[in-house]
């Protein structure tokens, strides 16, 4: 719990205990399949993410690697895309209704692949933003009478290797497999200390936590016939311990100020398993459709957390924080659906629809982890220049969602209200020779 009455025995763990709550969610504003992005790239985002029938640039990497054999020139990839906070709030029965004050977000993205000499064989490497959500509110009101911030960051970043194989005429396969790295920091209310009466509880601020692990994708695509391609995609579950961080407890409460771990350690996020199936079908010359349907593995990625300090630098307090909070996310299921249309020989024109379930029980959600967006608009164009470079865009509407909670590890009581809504825009320059 993040507040309660002290352990006469581990008072300071005791008032600690929600310090983990915030950690699992990203620094961008981007993310609502759960902690992930709908799409990577301009057209596989256009698309409303139906891209593993689609996939045939270098965001394959991350999408359906099979796509990557399409490419059988050196091909070039970058892109730039921004978030705008739309209506990302919280509000709860202390008076707080207020818009985080996190309202843009940036992030970063692109590929190269190229075929193996005359071989059937295209390799490429690709860097994606996994993951992107988060916010941060300024002077909330809370239960002990003060008014104090709580913030949080957090990302998950691949770096994404690959190669594929066009086996037959029909037949695609594909493998992309690399390093994925995750960062976060938060603030819970780092200027509250109280110890009675509602209940011990020390603001904590927690910097520099990271992780670095190996994660892997495996994809396919068949060409039933020349106008409709199937594909189908499976990404293991990574996990993503943190490590390397630092905690400053405000303990000030209990006369000890503002104490400092420097060994601190947090377990159980993941990016969790995935599983999808996709078409893509050539309606006519002009018309492209795009379908798809994913299923997620939340429930086994982010079940509960647990946060581990050590090497305080003060002997006075205690030697070991060790608190376990309860996540429980559920499986999620996603379909989309995408459709392009060619205006002419050299633009193209992009529409699509994303829906998937909020993995998030109202028993666990709070304001730093609340992705809870289930419906997502897409558009987007392309325009084809002079000398193989092509200009692209996507936006990005992941429509308002709303969700009323009582989650008992959290201090914002009884009927706190999460509110979500951004607007997307990514802008994307390829070049192939």
């Amino acid at each position: 719990m993040l507040f309660r009455e002290p352990d006469r025995t581990l008072p300071f763990a005791a008032a600690l205990g929600g310090v983990a709550i915030a950690l699992s969610l990203p620094t961008a504003a981007l993310a609502n399949n759960g902690l992930n992005l709908i799409g990577f790239g301009a057209e596989s985002t256009a698309m409303g993410g139906a891209d593993i029938g689609l996939a045939r640039d270098t965001s394959a990497l991350n999408t359906n690697p099979a796509g990557l054999a399409s490419l059988r020139n050196l091909t070039v990839d970058q892109y730039i895309a921004t978030s705008y906070n739309l209506d990302n709030s919280h509000a709860d029965r202390f008076g707080n209704n207020q818009r985080s004050s996190k309202r843009f977000a940036w992030l970063l993205g692109g590929g190269i692949a190229a075929p193996l000499g005359a071989t059937a064989l295209t390799i490429g490497v690709g860097l994606f933003v996994q993951g992107g959500a988060g916010a941060s509110y300024r002077n909330l009101h809370t239960a002990f009478g003060t008014d104090d911030d709580v913030s949080a960051a957090f990302g998950i970043v691949r770096l994404t290797p690959g190669i594929a194989w066009q086996v037959t005429e029909r037949w695609r396969v594909g493998l992309a497999a690399g390093l994925v790295g995750a960062t976060g920091i938060q603030r819970v209310f780092p200027g509250t200390s109280v110890t009675a009466p509602a209940g011990a509880f020390f603001g904590a601020q927690i910097d520099g936590l990271q992780s670095q692990r190996f994660g892997a994708r495996l994809g396919a695509q068949y060409a039933v016939t020349p106008t409709l391609t199937i594909g189908a995609a499976y990404a293991m579950q990574v996990n993503l311990p943190l490590s390397n961080g630092r905690l400053t407890a405000n303990m000030s409460a209990i006369g000890l100020g503002n104490v400092r771990y420097s060994d601190v350690r947090l377990s159980g996020l993941a990016t969790p398993r995935e599983v999808g199936l996709g078409a893509a079908w050539q309606l006519t010359d002009q018309t492209l459709l795009s379908i798809e349907a994913s299923w997620l593995n939340w429930s086994r990625a982010l079940r509960t957390q647990r946060l581990v300090a050590r090497n305080p630098d003060n002997s006075a307090a205690p030697a070991e924080i060790d608190q376990t909070v309860r996540l429980d996310w559920r499986n999620q299921w996603v379909f989309a659906v995408g459709m392009a249309q060619a205006i002419n020989d050299t633009t193209t024109i992009y529409a699509g629809i994303n829906l998937g379930r909020n993995p998030i029980p109202r028993e666990t959600l709070n304001p730093l982890l609340a992705p809870i967006g289930d419906k997502h608009l897409t558009f987007g164009l392309a325009h084809h220049l002079a000398r193989g470079w092509r200009v692209s865009s996507s936006l990005e509407w992941q429509l308002p969602a709303r969700v009323r909670y009582e989650n008992p590890q959290s201090p914002f009581g009884a009927g706190a209200q999460e509110r979500i809504g951004y607007l997307a825009l990514l802008l994307q320059l390829t070049k192939q020779w």
